[in-house]
């Protein structure tokens, strides 16, 4: 069951994997494993309560140029991974600004496809997702793995996360879900603004679910090419991380209680 932290403002998209019960009955741990959005987001107070949980580990999976726009802040004691969870084939032809995110008839049509393409692909040779686990898998912990907005590059891993620990699929997803809640403001606002054109314009609402939120249907991509490849979701981890059984093992009796 997840629980709202409320020291971080939704907007920052801030939430401990903690609590979660898996379908063997155990839950995860608290303080171990955390998702957000940009750290840089975050103000003082809650950079103050983010210095506090003595992270060991800071996965940020935005672009080298994301990142040195708006750096992650200090945080004692941490080691600073920064890997693009961007870089792998179809991301490369898409315009994720909020014009590209904006197009309307053909080239909406076009970008909703290419957006598609893109989260059907990310969950594979994902060198960024690779890094991320690697450190899980080391128990360099408490670790905390972000991007921008906390919501897709980091919801897909969070994804991905809940089921190496043995999470169901309908747990993973109703995780990644999640985010339309904590920014449910921005998504309102994007309704709000171009309603007369997504009355004209269906392909619009869509793009601006992945523009402001998460969408279902993006989601449920990335579960469906997982599990078409992969019927048994440890056999995945195998195959794209490496860890067999024994150490699928390990790490789920480290994380869950």
């Amino acid at each position: 069951m997840h629980k709202k932290d409320n020291r971080f403002r939704d907007t920052v998209n801030f939430r401990d994997l903690g609590g979660y019960v898996m379908e063997d009955g155990r839950a995860i741990k608290q303080g171990l494993l955390y998702r957000s959005g940009g750290l840089y987001k975050m103000n003082e107070e809650e950079l103050a309560v983010l210095r506090g949980l003595s992270i060991a580990s800071i996965m940020d999976l935005r672009t080298k140029g994301e990142a040195e726009v708006h750096p992650d802040p200090e945080v004692p004691g941490a080691v600073m991974l920064q890997h693009s969870g961007l870089e792998i084939g179809t991301a490369n032809e898409i315009d994720f600004s909020p014009e590209g995110m904006r197009q309307i008839g053909a080239s909406g049509e076009r970008q909703i496809a290419l957006l598609r393409a893109y989260y059907s692909e990310i969950p594979f040779y994902n060198e960024a997702y690779a890094e991320l686990f690697r450190k899980i898998a080391d128990f360099e912990v408490p670790l905390i793995f972000h991007c921008a907005s906390g919501k897709d590059r980091t919801g897909v891993a969070a994804m991905l996360v809940l089921l190496l620990l043995g999470a169901s699929r309908e747990l993973a997803f109703q995780d990644y879900l999640l985010s339309n809640e904590y920014l449910r403001e921005d998504l309102e606002k994007e309704y709000a603004e171009n309603q007369n054109e997504m009355k004209t314009h269906p392909e619009l609402k869509e793009l601006l679910t992945m523009l402001a939120g998460v969408s279902e249907v993006a989601g449920t991509l990335v579960l469906d090419e997982v599990y078409a490849q992969y019927p048994r979701i440890e056999d995945y981890f195998q195959a794209e991380y490496g860890f067999d059984e024994k150490t699928i093992a390990a790490i789920r009796d480290f994380y869950l209680e």
